[in-house]
């Protein structure tokens, strides 16, 4: 019990307190004699072997009023000294004046009774006593306002350790409670530990949808293949050349999510490098169109590319940015009704390189803008994936963009349809 109670944060600054005010109480007194003592060496040594002696010196004496007039009217003095009655006590001076005109002739004694030991302190003895009573009072006080300051400075940290221990057993869900009353800096700690919480709440449950997601994803083609070669091998279905093309479509996709998924876990880990170099952006945005322009004329959507005249060069890498533009191409063709348009531009904006795709589709649902780039987020859950892909296509773009120093955003445009917006930085050398 004892040693719990000392481990506690508060017990150990109340006692930190305590011994300042002993310490420095102490430090007071040492301090006092050593003034003392230095004052005593410089005194003269006949006057330091006096008061060092302590036999054979006069007794501190009570001088009454009739001895300090019979001291100083100019008579003679005749001292008696009157033995102690108690051992160990002092004995009593009696003093007698010899008359001027009569030696032999004597008055009455005049009584004159040392001081008691006991009775009375000398300054220094007092000013000794005094700063011990005094260390003694401030180490009661510090002690006390200890208790008083630094059990509310306490309390919280505390609240935010109990806290760290059940989130540290798995429990992400607790909250520091009871800001109010609370000085700033607590105040401060337990919002962050509050904001922290929260944000491993919030990857946890991100954490778990994703790998949802992921059995889902895989489990849709794996049980394709898996129904197809059944058949195949019971004789039900016969192997053929479409057959194969069918199961090596399923393997295709496949393929891409897992590197979908490769992709994403490097970023994550910081692990995903660039290999940059000069391009100039509008070849990249011409390939891009290319490629997909025969998807395009498919449909009869009309796949517009909006380049400025003068080269635009960037230090990027090709690989990557050819993949964030495949990427916003395929899905604002995803989202175009056949006959639509889908316009690629490029352009220079506020020292940056702006590259934005823009669909003549329904726009994105104003709920779904705040998600729009989470992994395996669809903006339209009714479709399927062989349509609406993976739901990782964007996630890839935002950290591909962000890999490049660059930013992403998306909007609805005024007219109709969604707009993606991607800034990179203007670097040339």
């Amino acid at each position: 019990m004892v040693v719990k109670l000392l481990n506690r944060l508060e017990t150990r600054l109340i006692l930190l307190m305590m011994l300042v005010a002993a310490a420095t109480s102490l430090l007071v007194y040492w301090l006092n004699n050593y003034q003392r003592q230095e004052a005593f060496r410089e005194l003269p040594s006949e006057v330091r072997d006096l008061l060092r002696r302590e036999e054979g010196r006069l007794p501190p004496l009570r001088f009454p009023a009739e001895a300090r007039q019979l001291l100083t009217s100019g008579y003679s003095v005749v001292l008696r000294l009157e033995p102690s009655v108690r051992p160990g006590e002092p004995p009593t001076f009696l003093l007698r004046p010899l008359s001027a005109t009569d030696p032999v002739q004597q008055t009455q004694e005049v009584r004159v009774a040392p001081l008691s030991r006991g009775r009375g302190l000398s300054f220094e003895e007092r000013l000794q006593q005094n700063l011990l009573i005094a260390g003694l009072v401030s180490t009661l006080l510090g002690g006390l306002l200890a208790i008083l300051l630094v059990r509310p400075s306490v309390r919280p940290i505390e609240a935010v350790s109990r806290a760290a221990q059940r989130m540290a057993a798995g429990d992400l869900t607790v909250r520091v409670p009871g800001l109010r009353g609370w000085d700033d800096t607590s105040a401060r700690l337990a919002q962050n530990f509050n904001h922290m919480a929260e944000t491993l709440e919030r990857h946890e449950a991100q954490r778990k949808a994703m790998i949802a997601d992921v059995a889902h994803e895989l489990r849709t083609p794996l049980t394709v293949m898996q129904g197809r070669l059944e058949a195949i091998q019971d004789g039900v279905v016969p192997l053929e050349v479409a057959e194969i093309d069918r199961l090596h479509g399923q393997t295709l996709m496949l393929s891409r999510l897992v590197e979908d998924l490769r992709i994403l876990s490097l970023a994550d880990a910081g692990k995903l490098t660039l290999e940059r170099r000069k391009i100039d952006v509008r070849g990249i945005v011409g390939q891009a169109v290319a490629s997909f322009s025969a998807q395009a004329e498919g449909r009869g959507i009309r796949l517009e590319p909006r380049l400025p005249e003068k080269n635009v060069e960037l230090l990027a890498d090709p690989i990557r940015l050819s993949q964030v533009l495949n990427n916003l191409i395929a899905n604002a063709l995803n989202h175009t009704p056949d006959g639509g348009h889908v316009a690629v531009r490029l352009d220079l904006q506020g020292g940056k390189v702006l590259l934005s795709v823009e669909d003549s589709g329904p726009g994105i649902p104003r709920e779904a803008l705040p998600r729009l780039f989470d992994r395996f987020y669809r903006a339209e859950e009714s479709r399927s994936r062989k349509t609406g892909g993976s739901g990782l296509g964007l996630a890839i773009v935002k950290a591909l963009v962000e890999l490049h120093g660059g930013r992403v955003e998306a909007h609805n445009a005024a007219q109709g349809g969604a707009v993606f917006e991607v800034r990179l930085p203007l670097v040339t050398s």
